[in-house]
């Protein structure tokens, strides 16, 4: 049988502890713990994590991949709370919708707009503040409205575009709203991420007849939007993870022939976007968060038309420790 001395013409390494600054492809043994280990540079990747106790889609979702929260969609009231392994039911809203902005943390989450189910689908105003066991309605959008982009916090939330659509953009101080700058490019559909003052509206769709989902993405310092560099690929109805400057574009759809939900995502630096790994699932009007587009999560969504319940962890990979067996 072929040894690592026989292939690389040396032994093994023994040592008291992992080398503090190992080169690729650098292989020991670790006394210690008694475990063979090397050192690797790993590419992005999709890995499954656990399903939802409800399929839905449409849903709001905030929080980190170790602490997420979806509430609402689908036309109901439900919240899911996820530990990085497995979802449990939280407390309902008071008012079951879809299509609403998120902002804020598992426990101090922030729910807006919306739509509610038949037979009205009326547009909400409606604000509900998540404690980590139980929801409380705050202050009213100025403006009712669905397919709302969000993002911050539950006392420095942000909301733009949605419905019409429209390039409005509201600021949320932990109890009411006051107007903010405008987007450069009316959409809906959009996605979001960042804070107050540093946040992220990405994609979208701008008009139809014919159809346009919009590439464009602007950054908001906190009184204006201002336009930097656009996705690779115009979608509309996808999730975002991760802040300003480190954020993760996933799925929704494309302005392609049928418009179906692709696996696609898009990595962006704060400068330029690059395509990076594909989920498992392909999906549109999911959920997605993290505190970094690098350790991104996307639960929930259609695949391809029927709501799902997957959820799935995203990896940015870059170089790390591996254990390929014990003594």
């Amino acid at each position: 049988m072929a040894t690592y001395k026989g292939i690389k013409g040396f032994n093994i390494q023994t040592v008291s502890s992992d080398p503090p600054a190992p080169f690729a492809g650098e292989v020991w043994f670790n006394s210690g713990s008694g475990t063979i280990k090397y050192f690797a540079v790993q590419s992005a990747s999709w890995s499954t994590g656990g399903n939802m106790a409800a399929a839905k889609s449409s849903a709001g979702g905030t929080g980190t991949n170790t602490a997420a929260l979806s509430f609402a969609g689908s036309y109901t009231n439900a919240t899911e709370e996820y530990n990085g392994t497995s979802w449990t039911g939280g407390g309902n809203m008071a008012t079951a919708r879809a299509s609403l902005g998120s902002a804020g943390t598992q426990t101090a989450g922030l729910g807006f707009g919306g739509q509610l189910g038949p037979p009205s689908y009326a547009l909400q105003v409606i604000t509900e503040e998540y404690n980590g066991s139980s929801w409380t309605n705050g202050g009213n959008l100025t403006t009712a409205r669905k397919y709302i982009g969000g993002c911050g916090t539950q006392t420095a939330g942000l909301g733009f575009g949605g419905s019409g659509p429209t390039n409005s953009t509201e600021e949320y101080n932990g109890s009411s709203w006051t107007n903010g700058g405008t987007l450069n490019v009316a959409r809906n559909y959009i996605a979001g991420c960042g804070t107050q003052t540093a946040g992220l509206a990405t994609g979208g769709f701008v008009q139809f007849n014919p159809y346009v989902e919009a590439e464009k993405v602007e950054e908001y310092n906190g009184t204006a939007w201002t336009n930097v560099t656009s996705l690779t690929t115009g979608r509309r109805s996808a999730s975002m993870g991760g802040i300003q400057t480190n954020a993760l574009f996933i799925g929704g759809k494309p302005a392609t022939p049928g418009n179906n939900a692709t696996n696609a995502t898009e990595l962006y630096d704060g400068s330029s976007w690059t395509n990076s790994a594909t989920m498992a699932n392909t999906r549109a009007y999911a959920a997605g968060c993290g505190t970094l587009g690098t350790t991104a999560l996307a639960f929930g969504g259609q695949s391809p038309g029927t709501p799902t319940a997957a959820t799935e962890e995203f990896s940015s990979g870059g170089p790390a420790t591996l254990t390929v067996g014990t003594d």
